[in-house]
C-alpha cells in the first residue's frame, strides 16, 4: 500500500492537471468565438447606424 498510494496521488495531480489544462484551453476558444460573433453583430449594427 505505500508503494501505490504515492503512484496513485501522482496520477491524480496529472489528470487534474489535464482536466485544468482543457478547461483553459475551452475558455480560450469559446472568449475568441465570442468575440469573434460579437464583432459579427456589430458589423451590420454599425452599417445600420450609419445609413
Amino acid at each position: 500500500m505505500t508503494m501505490t498510494s504515492p503512484i496513485l496521488a501522482t496520477v491524480f495531480v496529472a489528470a487534474l492537471a489535464a482536466v485544468l489544462a482543457m478547461r483553459a484551453a475551452v475558455v480560450a476558444a469559446s472568449r475568441k468565438s465570442m468575440v469573434k460573433v460579437r464583432s459579427r453583430r456589430r458589423q451590420p449594427t454599425n452599417m445600420k447606424t450609419q445609413a
